[in-house]
C-alpha cells in the first residue's frame, strides 16, 4: 500500500505544478506575448502590452532617459549623412514566413504625453515604425510632432514585439514634403528590411501596423494607383503609393511591403470622401477611402546626404480673450 501511496502524491505534486506553471489560466503574471513549444505562435495581449510598455515608459522618465518632442525638434541637424542599407530582398516568402519576417523589424510606437491643461503623464501606443538600418527606423513625421489640442508635450518610446521599451533620443532626418523621418534609438539592433523602387499598381503588397493600439496587425491588398501629392507651394510634389491593404489611425509609419519583405512605401494617411456630386448635378453618397503611403522612392532620398526640413514646433492654443464687462 505505501509505494501506491507514494505514487498517487507524487502524481497529485505533478498536477498541481503543471496548474500553477507558467502556461496555466490560474497564473496571473502574464506576459505582453508568448510563443510556447505548445504553440509557437506569436500571440500578444494588447492590454498587457500597453500597460507593461507604460509602466516601461515611466521608468525611463524617473531615470532621466526620455527626450521631449520639442527638444527632438530643436537638436535636429540642418544636414543628414548617407545611410547604408541592406541589398534588395528578391527570393518570395509565404504571407506566414512575411508576417513574421515583418514582425521581428517593426516597432510599436509609444507615447507618452500629457494633455492641454494637465501635468499628469499618459501613455498609449500611438503609431509604428520599422527598422532601416542599427539603432536606427523610419516612421512618418507626423508621429514626431505635437498636436497642441490633444498634447502640450509628449516623449516617444519604441516597443519591441517581445515588450522591450527603447527611448528614442535624436531625429536625424526628416521631410515634411513626403511626412517621413528617420530616428535614432541607441541600443535597438533589429534586422533592416530593405527598399525596393519602382513599384506598380496591381502589385500585391503587405502591411505591418499597430491600427488603434491592435498590436502587429498584418494585412494584404494590392497597389490601387501611383500618385504625386504637394505639401505646400514651396515643396516639389511627393510620391505617393495608394494601396488596399487595411490600415487605421495607430498605423501611420507602417511598412508596406512585397512578398520579398522590400518596402514599397510607408503607411501616411487615409482620405475619406463620403459625397460627390454626378454629372447631372445630382448627389451621390457613398464612402471612398484612399489608404495613401508614402513611395520608397522618397525614403531613400532621406537616406542620401542632403539638407533636413525643419520638424515644426507646436503652436500654443491661443487662450480667450476676456472682454471688459459692460457698464
Amino acid at each position: 500500500m505505501k509505494p501506491l501511496f507514494l505514487f498517487f502524491l507524487l502524481c497529485a505534486c505533478l498536477h498541481a505544478q503543471d496548474l500553477n506553471g507558467p502556461n496555466s489560466a490560474n497564473n496571473t503574471a502574464i506576459a505582453p506575448s508568448t510563443t510556447t513549444a505548445k504553440d509557437p505562435r506569436y500571440i500578444v495581449e494588447d492590454e498587457h502590452f500597453e500597460s507593461g510598455a507604460g509602466k516601461e515608459a515611466d521608468q525611463l522618465a524617473k531615470e532621466g532617459k526620455l527626450v521631449t518632442y520639442t527638444q527632438l525638434a530643436k537638436s535636429l541637424p540642418k544636414n543628414r549623412a548617407e545611410l547604408a542599407l541592406p541589398a534588395v530582398a528578391e527570393s518570395p516568402h509565404s504571407p506566414t514566413e512575411l508576417a513574421e519576417t515583418l514582425r521581428h523589424s517593426t516597432v510599436a510606437m509609444g507615447l507618452r504625453y500629457q494633455e492641454p491643461h494637465s501635468k499628469k503623464w499618459r501613455f498609449m501606443i500611438g503609431a509604428t515604425a520599422f527598422a532601416v538600418a542599427p539603432e536606427t527606423l523610419s516612421t512618418s513625421l507626423h508621429v514626431m510632432m505635437i498636436d497642441p489640442s490633444l498634447m502640450r508635450e509628449a516623449q516617444a518610446v519604441a516597443v519591441t514585439e517581445e515588450g522591450k521599451v527603447f527611448p528614442v533620443t535624436e531625429i536625424i532626418a526628416s521631410s515634411n514634403r513626403a511626412d517621413t523621418c528617420l530616428i535614432k534609438v541607441p541600443g535597438l539592433m533589429l534586422p533592416a528590411l530593405p527598399l525596393r523602387v519602382g513599384v506598380r499598381p496591381g502589385e500585391a503588397v503587405w502591411c505591418m501596423s499597430h491600427p488603434d493600439g491592435f498590436s502587429f496587425m498584418f494585412t494584404g491588398g494590392q497597389v490601387a494607383r501611383i500618385s504625386r501629392d504637394r505639401y505646400d507651394e514651396k515643396h516639389q510634389p511627393a510620391l505617393h503609393v495608394e494601396v488596399t491593404a487595411e490600415y487605421c489611425p495607430g498605423s501611420s509609419g507602417g511598412a508596406v511591403t512585397d512578398a520579398e519583405g522590400n518596402v514599397i512605401a510607408q503607411v501616411s494617411s487615409i482620405n475619406n470622401y463620403d459625397g460627390f456630386m454626378s454629372r447631372d448635378g445630382k448627389a451621390v453618397t457613398g464612402i471612398v477611402s484612399a489608404r495613401t503611403c508614402t513611395a520608397a522612392e522618397e525614403l531613400l532620398l532621406l537616406m542620401k546626404p542632403g539638407e533636413n526640413d525643419p520638424v515644426p514646433l507646436p503652436t500654443p492654443i491661443p487662450k480667450p480673450k476676456r472682454r471688459a464687462p459692460k457698464s
